[in-house]
């Protein structure tokens, strides 16, 4: 009633004019269902729950603006709307309109501060071992093969078969004859693939035989005699596991893949990042959810963020993170492009002298862009200056390496205090120098009081994943695949947007005035009383 009230609605149906085609029978209105989708994650509706609220509560009615006897629609067409939002960048362009219209009443602006955080999300699957993941995903196949073409499994399928596939597959941590088990559901697999292949369903197979073929590949390989064998950690003649990275985890959603977390929580899903507005005069907005894989590195993500609140018109001034977003290149780019201050601790000194807290470590060294080289405590200068270099992590910035001689080093009187072998050189790493005078200000900044004290601001973001997470069911997902996973985010973001500003205090000033129908603009075009409230419709 308030979004109604004081917004007149989110969206209108003009917003969704290119999701449907120009032709054909008329749909039913997108804004309504779009306000639907929202107020099952508001009050943590299912589909069916939604549709019969819709039939027959009045504040439902009244926020989508429908008559008292609108009889309402079946509950599948919220499934087929929320297909739609899975394509392409659709949900993330509905949070766009919902936040237009909230920027347009004043209860978000650009250049304020923000905070971002990002939570493990489980995926909509059971957590299976590999031998479990492999015979799961060949029964996933049968049921597929046998739900479109059953003839294609005559000549195949017996008893044994039967047995093993029947029904889904528990076999917990410790089965029995784990080798036999093993060799046995691959050949079955491999007997699967090549019968569908012999009788052309390969080309139209689904995407649970496409699973199943992908996942054979992962956990098996052929030896030098063609034998099938079992894949294990270790990389014998390229035979080892795929990274956690590409590695199915489930037959159902092969978005889903495994992740650790330090020592502590580990998951198959995915990672949702949610930023929102932290300033003191205003209330906190959800301004952007990122969905992304469990093993996609928070800093790979803080680009995409800042390039959807620019296009939304709500880039923050400064933007407080954790350390997984703070690298030299994302706190240069965001400086650059958007103007934005990323605010978070950036990693200290990696080199074993600076942890230790003894030795020289690189601060130590006197480093001369214009000369190219570096200058060690001792005052020995070093012989070579190669780079920058890429690196693997995604955190690192690219590196300059700087090389001392084995002849200027073996002297030292402090070589102990250098490097930690007799016979070893000096050499040093360092980024480029705008990335050096970067982190060395940052590095300073930070240990200033002004600065810890806007920091302490970030850790009320915690409160925000709890709220999502426990108050919203959005730890574990309500549908599969990353995608719909999005979709289930977005959703959420908007029903807390609309849970925190509704229950805002009423402010003096009396919210707008709804926008006129046709007809009454046509009474007003032609001076034609009519009655301005339905108080006045018994005068």
């Amino acid at each position: 009633m308030w979004v109604r009230d004081r917004l007149d609605g989110l969206w209108s149906d003009e917003d969704f004019a290119d999701w449907y085609p120009r032709d054909g029978r008329p749909g039913l209105s997108p804004a309504q269902l779009a306000t639907v989708c929202v107020l099952q994650f508001v009050l943590g509706l299912s589909d069916r729950q939604a549709a019969e609220a819709v039939r027959c509560r009045i504040d439902f009615k009244y926020a989508m603006a429908m008559e008292l006897d609108d009889p309402g629609f079946h509950h599948s067409v919220l499934t087929d709307f929320r297909d739609r939002l899975t394509e392409g960048d659709r949900a993330d362009r509905l949070l766009d309109l919902a936040l237009a219209r909230l920027k347009e009443a004043g209860l978000v602006r650009e250049r304020t501060t923000q905070r971002t955080d990002s939570t493990h999300v489980l995926a909509a699957v059971r957590d299976l071992t590999r031998l479990e993941l492999v015979t799961e995903a060949v029964r996933a196949a049968l049921e597929e093969v046998a739900s479109t073409s059953p003839h294609l499994l005559d000549g195949l399928i017996d008893e044994d078969w039967g047995l093993r596939y029947g029904r889904p597959v528990r076999l917990g941590k410790n089965p029995t004859k784990p080798m036999t088990r093993i060799l046995a559901t691959g050949n079955d697999a491999i007997r699967l693939l090549e019968h569908l292949y012999r009788h052309g369903a390969d080309r139209m197979s689904g995407p649970r035989v496409q699973a199943l073929r992908q996942i054979m590949v992962q956990n098996y390989h052929r030896d030098a005699a063609g034998h099938l064998r079992w894949r294990t950690a270790e990389k014998e003649g390229g035979a080892g596991l795929p990274p956690s990275s590409g590695a199915i985890v489930s037959p159902y959603d092969t978005t889903a893949r495994y992740a650790r977390h330090g020592h502590v929580i580990n998951w198959k899903g995915f990672a949702a990042h949610l930023t929102e507005t932290c300033a003191s005069d205003g209330p906190n907005v959800i301004t952007d959810v990122a969905t992304t894989a469990s093993t996609t590195h928070d800093s790979k993500v803080l680009p995409g963020i800042h390039s959807r609140l620019s296009r939304r018109g709500l880039l923050p001034a400064e933007h407080l993170v954790d350390a997984g977003y703070t690298s030299l290149p994302n706190l240069e780019q965001a400086a650059c492009e958007h103007q934005v201050t990323v605010s978070g601790p950036l990693k200290s000194n990696p080199t074993h002298q600076h942890r230790r807290g003894e030795g020289f470590a690189r601060d130590d060294f006197h480093i001369d862009f214009d000369r190219r080289q570096v200058t060690c405590p001792q005052g020995q200068v070093s012989a070579g200056w190669h780079g920058p270099y890429p690196t693997s992590s995604p955190t690192a910035a690219p590196l300059i390496v700087a090389r001392f001689t084995k002849s200027q080093c073996r002297p030292c009187p402090a070589r102990t205090q250098c490097t930690s072998t007799a016979d070893s050189a000096r050499t040093v790493g360092f980024p480029p120098r705008e990335l050096r005078d970067l982190q060395l200000r940052v590095r300073a900044e930070q240990q200033t009081p002004e600065w810890k004290a806007r920091y302490a601001v970030r850790s009320g973001v915690e409160g925000t994943v709890n709220e999502f997470a426990h108050g919203h069911g959005m730890r574990r997902c309500r549908y599969r695949g990353q995608r719909k996973a999005h979709v289930q985010h977005v959703l959420t973001a908007i029903a807390i947007n609309i849970e925190r500003l509704s229950g805002l205090p009423p402010t003096e000033k009396a919210p707008p005035s709804r926008r006129p129908t046709a007809f009454q603009s046509y009474l007003d075009q032609r001076g034609i009383f009519r009655p301005k409230s339905w108080r006045t419709l018994g005068t």
